[in-house]
């Protein structure tokens, strides 16, 4: 898609995000873990970290080797409306992992990771409040 894009548009290569809500926030950590070059910007919205028993997480291991000379940001967002869980009986509470998450990516220096809050916020409404957040984040005018 990015090159049928650059095309027909003036594309900075170095200045691209990947934004995506619920399993879409979870493919951006995904992208993020494994090819942490592909983008400068990542927005992770209600991200779906329960999904495969929280498999997510496992791609932290050997970020800091694939992350080399890239400097990603990341920006994570969560309604404060949202369940732990979306059903009961999943072994894995989201926030717990969104927590779990944010910690080991603080602690390399190469990633600049935020987070916010939505306050009243539900897991549908998410959707259009992050992209407004994200675009207003990462391409507002200073």
């Amino acid at each position: 898609m990015r090159p049928a894009l650059a095309q027909q548009l003036a594309i900075d290569k170095h200045r691209q995000a990947l934004w995506g809500h619920s399993y879409g926030g979870l493919l951006v950590l995904h992208t993020l873990l494994t090819r942490p070059g592909a983008f400068s910007d990542y927005a992770a919205a209600s991200p779906s970290l329960w999904w495969g028993n929280g498999v997510v997480l496992q791609e932290l291991a050997g970020l800091r080797q694939r992350l080399g000379e890239h400097r990603p940001r990341l920006l994570v967002m969560r309604g404060d409306a949202e369940p732990a869980q979306p059903r009961p009986g999943l072994p894995v509470d989201n926030i717990k992992a969104t927590g779990q998450l944010l910690d080991e990516l603080r602690q390399l220096s190469a990633v600049q990771v935020g987070f916010k809050t939505f306050p009243g916020l539900n897991h549908g409404q998410m959707l259009e409040a992050s992209l407004r957040y994200t675009l207003e984040q990462f391409y507002s005018a200073p």
